[in-house]
């Protein structure tokens, strides 16, 4: 090589040489050497800047919209063109749940359009969305839940009258192979469009049942065997790799077959790393099960140290207010704290709901998930320039689950005086291990760079969702701590220290 494009060692070394020491003055880059220690370790106790009042409206947790409810007419449609809910607190989801034949309504030819109108209008104001696309409902806008020419390709299945809505509609043999194989097709060209995508939440399996919830009781009453229900399992963990799935827990507690299968069932949907939501939290009738209405507490035991819980009440207007089995939200508040709950929501009108439930929404958005507290700092009252410090500190999680998704801790030390601030990624925290009703402690190795000022710093943290891709800025984890502490870029001053 010649001319402009060669460089020999020399000349890359003096440019290396110029290019830290310039990154060394602009503060971007500092050195850090072996120096003496100085000053005593100071605890910091947090707690008097504690606000478990204020809303954490924080991501991957709270309440969601039902947008679709098994129709293109509920409830999401019922709100003004305009409203997008921006008032509701801890709002984050938006949940499209909707029947098969609507999405392909001739085999191979899909009309993405039905979510997409949606799903566009809904992300661009930073909502999340999940998914539950459903094989068999039970109203006669929807006799085909599962597309017709499913049926005429030689699926088999039957017609089934449903006398409360006095409507008749196709349940297909959930193990027939047409089926199956038509089934798998669309599941395919839907996780092709959708699986991984950095707004989808999660995606329920609701392939199998009535209104895709796991039982039979409004169609065929029977209980398919284990080997079906594991295809329609496969099928949606063959296909979405990238995105959490969820399933009813009806799958199994709806189950009256005493075969082995229930077991045999959960310790499946175990290993595939599937999660429980519950479709019926504060139904009438439901109350014979306890105080929460829930049916099958015991079934999230096992999952929630490890995958997110949905719950979910009944239709709002037309059943739980109806027939008073709201109680102010305290049974509800129990089914959140038996299920260790991340996903809360229900069937309903959200102004309706909001306008009747103003406090209950606010309360339970913070208890639901994670709702971390820092507890206590331990760090010394002088760190030295150019030296690494061992700083402890304590976390409380007063939510009712941990966190399934890795957040950044950072500290950052701001001159009291100048404009001057460095920021050091705690590296060795994993927010993820901080339980519900828990302390938790951490120790970390904090590097303070040679170049910074001898004087008084602030001493600020902050907890931040990564980016997922180049189009989605980082979130910020609130923190529950007063506001009045808080910096514009989302720290919280939560302390001071001497930088000698």
């Amino acid at each position: 090589m010649t001319g402009p494009d060669k460089m020999n060692i020399t000349q890359k070394a003096k440019l290396l040489g110029l290019l830290i020491l310039f990154m060394a003055g602009s503060g971007v880059f500092c050195q850090t050497r072996d120096k003496p220690l100085s000053g005593s370790v100071q605890p910091l106790n947090l707690e008097p800047l504690w606000d478990t009042e204020k809303i954490c409206h924080n991501p991957h947790k709270g309440w969601y919209l039902h947008y679709f409810d098994n129709s293109l007419n509920v409830y999401g449609p019922n709100l003004a063109s305009d409203d997008y809910l921006e008032d509701f607190p801890g709002l984050n989801d938006v949940y499209l749940r909707l029947a098969w034949s609507y999405l392909e309504p001739e085999e191979g030819k899909f009309n993405w359009t039905v979510i997409d109108t949606v799903i566009n209008k809904w992300i661009a104001r930073g909502y999340t969305i999940s998914f539950r696309i459903s094989c068999k409902e039970t109203n006669n806008e929807q006799a085909y839940a599962t597309p017709k020419w499913v049926q005429d390709a030689g699926a088999k299945g039957k017609m089934i009258y449903y006398e409360r809505y006095n409507s008749t509609t196709w349940e297909p043999d959930y193990g027939d192979p047409v089926f199956l194989e038509k089934l798998d097709n669309f599941h395919k060209a839907f996780a092709k469009r959708y699986d991984g995508q950095p707004w989808v939440e999660y995606i329920d399996i609701g392939s199998y049942g009535d209104w895709g919830e796991g039982h039979t009781s409004k169609g065929s009453k029977k209980d398919w065997p284990f080997e079906v229900l594991k295809q329609h399992i496969d099928i949606h963990t063959r296909h979405y790799t990238k995105t959490p799935l969820l399933i009813s827990d009806d799958i199994i507690g709806s189950r009256l077959t005493e075969d082995g299968s229930k077991e045999k069932l959960k310790t499946y949907i175990h290993e595939k790393g599937i999660s429980w939501r519950d479709d019926s939290a504060c139904l009438r009738g439901w109350e014979r099960y306890g105080y929460s209405t829930l049916r099958n507490p015991e079934l999230f035991e096992d999952f929630w140290p490890l995958y997110p819980i949905n719950l979910e009440m009944g239709h709002y207007g037309a059943h739980v207010k109806k027939y008073g089995t709201w109680k102010d939200g305290k049974p509800f508040e129990r089914a959140i704290e038996e299920s260790h709950a991340t996903y809360i929501g229900f069937h309903g009108d959200a102004r309706e709901w909001l306008a009747d439930n103003p406090e209950a929404t606010r309360k339970l958005v913070n208890k639901v998930g994670y709702w971390y507290f820092p507890k206590r700092l331990d760090i010394r009252d002088t760190l030295t320039s150019g030296t690494v410090h061992k700083v402890r500190m304590i976390w409380l999680n007063k939510g009712v689950a941990p966190a399934y998704y890795h957040y950044r801790l950072s500290i950052r030390f701001a001159h009291t005086e100048t404009q001057d601030q460095f920021m050091i990624p705690l590296t060795e925290s994993n927010n993820r291990q901080w339980m519900p009703d828990r302390l938790s402690e951490e120790r970390y190795r904090v590097r303070i760079p040679e170049c910074m000022a001898a004087g008084s710093y602030r001493i600020e943290i902050r907890l931040m969702e990564p980016v997922h891709d180049k189009n989605h800025r980082e979130h910020p984890i609130e923190l529950g701590l007063e506001n009045s502490i808080k910096t514009k870029d989302h720290y919280y001053n939560i302390g001071h220290t001497y930088i000698q």
